[in-house]
């Protein structure tokens, strides 16, 4: 009878310590989450893209132990559309952001004011879903579209917003937030470096200078790339990225380098200026170490992805997709999976135009209003070069009704409109960005 007493304590001391070691054990803390969109950044230019010049060392060490998604695109060809999509999840023809600060000079002088879009407030955007699970939210533009004008502060405790300063001048700006930013825990942290877009500020070394202009511009491009790739670097440490953090790399669209006869952005849809890169890193899960899916994916996926791993609630009506399951190698949804992509250019002009692109395994459809149609096999023409539409005209409709039918069906929401005034100044340094044609 003794021995069975002191076993029956026994066990009960032991279930008591074990239910003690339950309630005192600390839940994991919850990850930091940083969103780093860099500007006009083609994936084809980045070394661990197959670019043969090391433009990006501290990025690509980062790639190394993080997944990149081979064929990552974007939802538009310049910046308010297809960063609006990264903040929705949704295409730029279902959140209506498809005017942004671009501005015709006709109409300036006639009536000083533009009209533009912003992000509907009734939208879910990638910061609000943040601040709703708990985490304090921060957000540094350098491009003057990522503003509250636009409807981007939704779901931010802050928002700053500026206009082609530089990578060191956003640096300067997210270290004098540090320790409001550590002092969060956790928090979410959107940064937007606008280095790589025109006008570029590197200079030349007058032993790297060609004499012709545009191969010299490609130069300095990989320069700006190499300063943000060093400015993303000093971050990471500064802020301990490595450890609690999950790291998001992107970007909202690339350039167009004289393939297609015009250096820029904004007026097509080929895979120069919406093949992006996107890396997803966290240091902590071992599920993230080199893996290289080469499906297609799109940047819209970023949220519900986000969404997925940090097991929030799930939103409802995203066009963008959960990669975790890609992550974890299943394929099979995500190959049989259409990417689309939407440029209104010159909207609110007689020369507005709408164009579409429908992607679908290698083969890329892309309609130009009123009546141009173009179909591309990506693997064996990746530059976009031989337009066979007329031999494969019944699969470029298949892809064609897959668009059209979608954007019929799809949630839309009622566009908001926001009207500012150019005073000469500002006036001036759009068209330094290229924003005023």
């Amino acid at each position: 009878m003794k021995l069975r007493t002191i076993l029956f304590a026994s066990l009960f001391l032991a279930a008591a310590l074990f239910a003690a070691h339950l309630l005192l054990r600390k839940s994991p803390p919850r990850p930091n989450v940083v969103v780093v969109v860099i500007d006009t950044l083609r994936a084809d230019r980045l070394p661990f893209y197959g670019y043969p010049k090391e433009t990006a060392p501290f990025l690509t060490k980062l790639a190394a132990g993080g997944v990149v998604f081979e064929k990552a695109y974007a939802a538009s060809s310049w910046t308010a559309p297809a960063t609006a999509s990264i903040f929705t999840g949704l295409y730029p023809f279902q959140h209506g952001v498809v005017m942004g600060l671009f501005a015709q000079v006709r109409l300036i002088k006639k009536y000083p004011h533009i009209k533009i879009n912003r992000i509907p407030e009734e939208i879910t955007t990638l910061p609000e879903v943040f601040r709703r699970a708990g985490y304090r939210t921060f957000g540094i533009s350098d491009n003057v579209n990522i503003s509250d004008k636009q409807g981007f502060e939704q779901g931010f405790d802050r928002l700053l917003s500026y206009s082609h300063n530089g990578a060191r001048f956003i640096n300067k700006k997210a270290l004098s937030l540090e320790k409001e930013i550590r002092a969060a825990n956790p928090y979410f942290l959107y940064l937007h470096y606008n280095d790589n877009h025109l006008p570029y500020k590197v200079p030349l070394e007058e032993s790297e200078r060609t004499g012709d202009n545009f191969t010299d511009m490609k130069i300095m491009y990989d320069k700006e790339t190499r300063l943000v790739d060093s400015c993303l670097e000093e971050l990471y440490s500064r802020f301990n990225w490595s450890q609690n953090t999950i790291l998001v790399i992107t970007a909202d669209h690339g350039e167009e380098q004289q393939e297609k006869g015009f250096y820029g952005h904004g007026r097509s849809l080929y895979n120069t200026v919406i093949h992006v890169p996107l890396v997803f890193s966290w240091p902590e899960r071992g599920l993230f170490d080199g893996k290289r899916p080469t499906v297609n994916v799109s940047t819209m996926d970023i949220l519900p992805t986000l969404v997925s791993l940090l097991r929030f609630d799930r939103l409802k009506d995203l066009a963008g997709q959960d990669l975790t399951p890609l992550i974890k190698g299943k394929t099979r949804a995500f190959e049989k999976r259409y990417i689309y992509s939407h440029l209104h250019h010159k909207a609110n002009t007689p020369k507005a135009d709408v164009q579409k692109a429908s992607i679908y395994g290698d083969l890329k459809y892309i309609f130009a209003s009123p009546s141009s149609h173009s179909l591309f096999d990506l693997k064996r023409d990746p530059g976009e070069e031989r337009n066979i539409y007329g031999e494969r005209q019944e699969r470029a409709d298949d892809l064609a009704k897959t668009l059209f039918a979608y954007e019929k069906a799809c949630p839309r929401y009622n566009p908001d409109y926001v009207d500012i005034e150019l005073d000469k100044k500002t006036l001036e340094h759009l068209r330094s960005l290229g924003y005023v044609r």
